[in-house]
Parts: structure tokens; C-alpha cells; sequence
């Protein structure tokens, strides 16, 4: 029932209150009281129906705050966090339910094995923006994201409060060579871009050898020597540990890098709103840059294979 403590029947439009007898429509999820709904016949909620959406309780108007999707609970307005159960407050439906499946949570009032009543951090701590971590207002972490920042906003909590350098990032494990320049990480993304290409060469060669995307090479050299299979070996192996390594490790080293840029523009901005231009500027992610990146990247492993195909001929 917590679910839909606060929320109104579209009915008779009272609030629904803990211990009311609810009925949920199956399609949209519509809740009502049982008799408003025996006395309508049918869900007469037509826009969800219509589009397709499903039913989501909204934040209460009147100041009173956000409340729970999950608890019910009324949080105030400045808050990321539940109080009561610590599920965010401001994440979207797919969120929400990606969440719920991996929580073991419960939707509609209907409770799962495993369900999770405490903060995602093992603790009751609330976590607002105007909380502190490493010295750095969470809004200001949030500023600088931008894009997706709950799942950094996350690890960010997890690295300043609680220890650990750890926390996975499949963007940065399947692209290397492009997601540090895709967030702004300028020198660690020119340098991972480097150790991509380098690594990538033997390795394309050796596939080229072999026929690779419909196109075989010839090379002047022999590809099947113990040495060059020993080359080759080795770059694919270190680079899969560049990967593993940016996996693992590019939130911790994001971190660092909005830890150190956001102070600097808290020293050198004049007022709130220029610090949240320099923020929007200095963070959130570039798509030219990843664009620009990746074009380079395939260039240049391509273009050496053709090159040191014509050098030892």
C-alpha cells in the first residue's frame, strides 16, 4: 500500500491512505479504491491506454515535496535520495525498473524475495546536493556529469566516502581507444588512443593475413613465425588488460579529474551562476571529440597495415 500512500483516485480524486482497499488496472497500473472502480466499470484512465504509457506517481503539488516511488515516503524537494529507503528520487521509469530488477524491489505493491529497504551504500546516510564528498558539493559532481549522473554520482559517494578505486564501466572497457576523449579526459584519452593503436597493429595484421572482413593481405613477411605470433599474442593480450584496466578503473580517474576541475573553478568563478557555466562547459561529454577520435583510431591502425605492407615489399 505504500506504493500509492499520497497518490489520488482519478475518481473520486481522494488521496489514497495506508489500509485503503486498491485496485490496480492491469494494463496502466491505474490504481483506485475498489468500490470507485466497480462503480466506473473500467479503468478510466484513456490517455495511458491510448499511448501506451503506464501509470507513475507523481510529485505532489502544494510544496510538499517528491515523494518515494517505492515507500511512499515525502522527501523534501532538495533531496537525491529517499530518506526512508535511499531509492532515488529523480531517475526515469527505465531507470527505475532496471533498478527494481536488479534490487529485487517491488512495483505495484507487490513484493519480490530480496527486496533492498536500505541506502545502495550499506548504510541509512542521506545523501542530498548540497552533501560534501572529498570536499565537493554532489551538485556540483552533478553539474559536471551531466549525462547519466546517477550511476557516477554513485561511484563518486562510494570513492570519497567509503575507500575503493573500483567500479565497472562497460563504455570504457568496450572503447578504450575513444570514451576518455568522449568525457573530456583529454591526456589519458591522447594517451589510450596511442596504446590502442600500437597494440591494435600486429593484431589487424595478423587478421588481414588470415582474410578479415572479406579482405585478405598478402604480406612480404612471414606472418605465421614463431616471433611475429609471439607479437601479436602479446598485443592482443595487453590490450585486453587496457581494457580490463579502463573497465575497472575510468570512473576512479573521472572522479579525479571532476574532483580537481571543479575546484578550480570554485576558486576562479565570479558567483553561482558562472560557476555552473564553467561546469557545463568543462564537463558532460563530447561527441565530436569520441567521433574524431574513432576516425583516427581506425585510420591510423588501417593505414599502418597498408604501410608496413609496402615498406617490406
Amino acid at each position: 500500500m505504500a506504493t500509492y500512500t499520497g497518490a489520488k483516485c482519478i475518481v473520486c480524486n481522494d488521496t489514497f491512505k495506508d489500509g485503503d482497499d486498491v485496485v490496480v488496472c492491469p494494463d496502466c497500473g491505474t490504481p483506485y479504491h475498489r468500490d470507485c472502480y466497480k462503480q466506473a466499470g473500467k479503468c478510466v484512465n484513456e490517455e495511458l491506454h491510448q499511448n501506451g504509457g503506464s501509470w507513475v506517481k507523481s510529485v505532489d503539488e502544494g510544496g510538499e515535496g517528491i515523494r518515494c516511488r517505492r515507500c511512499g515516503f515525502n522527501n523534501d524537494k532538495d533531496k537525491l535520495f529517499c530518506e526512508s529507503c535511499g531509492t532515488p528520487l529523480h531517475e526515469t521509469d527505465s531507470e527505475a525498473a532496471d533498478r527494481e530488477r536488479k534490487e529485487g524491489a517491488y512495483r505495484d505493491g507487490v513484493p519480490n524475495e530480496g527486496r533492498i529497504e536500505h541506502s545502495p551504500f550499506g548504510d541509512r546516510t542521506v545523501y542530498d546536493k548540497d552533501s560534501v564528498i572529498d570536499g565537493i558539493k554532489l551538485e556540483d559532481y552533478a553539474g559536471y556529469v551531466k549525462n547519466n549522473p546517477f550511476s557516477f554520482l554513485m561511484s563518486f559517494i562510494r570513492f570519497g566516502k567509503y575507500g575503493g578505486k573500483l567500479s565497472l564501466n562497460i563504455g570504457a572497457f568496450l572503447f578504450p581507444e575513444v570514451y576518455y576523449l568522449f568525457r573530456k579526459m583529454n591526456l589519458i584519452g591522447i594517451i589510450s588512443l596511442i596504446v590502442c593503436t600500437a597494440l591494435s597493429v600486429p593484431v589487424m595484421i595478423a587478421n588481414f593475413a588470415v582474410g578479415y572482413a572479406g579482405y585478405k593481405i598478402t604480406f612480404p613477411f612471414d606472418v605465421s613465425s614463431d616471433s611475429f605470433v609471439i607479437l601479436s599474442t602479446f598485443c592482443w593480450y595487453t590490450l585486453m588488460a587496457w581494457r580490463v584496466f579502463s573497465g575497472l578503473l575510468a570512473n576512479y580517474l573521472y572522479y579525479k579529474k571532476a574532483k580537481n576541475d571543479i575546484g578550480l573553478i570554485r576558486k576562479t568563478a565570479d558567483g553561482e551562476k558562472e560557476v555552473k557555466e564553467m561546469l557545463s562547459a568543462k564537463g558532460g561529454v563530447s561527441w565530436v571529440a569520441a567521433m574524431c577520435g574513432y576516425c583516427m583510431y581506425v585510420s591510423l591502425v588501417v593505414g599502418s597495415v597498408f604501410a608496413i605492407n609496402q615498406i617490406f615489399k
